[in-house]
């Protein structure tokens, strides 16, 4: 058997091995996008598809924004995070989509999600590619980044589509009477 001092100075001698840069992260991306699907489900479940649809994908968005956001504070205490800054528009941009779709916001904030959305997780995603520019070492940082760059293109792609239809069927909706 081995002594517990020695299990110890083991287990953590190989701790930085199995959490090599980027592992902790890509982990955290999958974990927090994995657990806010049910989440999304939930606030999206009895809304028209129009409103549903940007009420997932802005649970979803800003589940990992404010993850990341935080991350990104923390690392501050070390060094200059871009993120600090680019996720806190994603977090915003994603509040904007809840209340749009919602129903509690208006028309101007349908709107506004449209083209706040993508901008803003386009931000993150050319965070993600300076990153992936600046650092070449070591290769599972790397595949985080372009992760990051895929994940937060889709998000702002799909953004952009979902926020179309919310638009138009609010724009009907004033147009009829039933929107102020």
């Amino acid at each position: 058997a081995i002594p517990a001092r020695r299990h110890r100075q083991l287990v953590l001698s190989l701790l930085p091995m199995a959490l090599e840069a980027g592992v902790p992260a890509l982990t955290a991306l999958g974990a927090t996008t994995v657990l806010s699907i049910p989440l999304a489900a939930l606030c999206a479940a009895s809304l028209p598809i129009a409103q549903a649809r940007v009420v997932g994908l802005s649970v979803v968005s800003g589940c990992c924004a404010l993850v990341f956001w935080i991350w990104a504070l923390r690392n501050l205490k070390k060094h200059f995070d871009l993120g600090a800054i680019t996720f806190t528009f994603a977090v915003a941009s994603s509040a904007i989509g809840c209340w749009a779709g919602l129903g509690a916001g208006s028309l101007w904030s349908a709107r506004l999600f449209r083209w706040a959305a993508p901008l803003s997780y386009a931000a993150v995603s050319v965070n993600y590619a300076l990153g992936l520019i600046i650092i070449q070492k070591p290769w599972t940082l790397r595949v985080y980044m372009i992760v990051g760059i895929v994940w937060w293109l889709l998000a702002g792609i799909l953004a952009r589509e979902f926020a179309s239809p919310l638009v138009s069927y609010l724009e009907t909706l004033k147009h009829d009477g039933d929107l102020s």
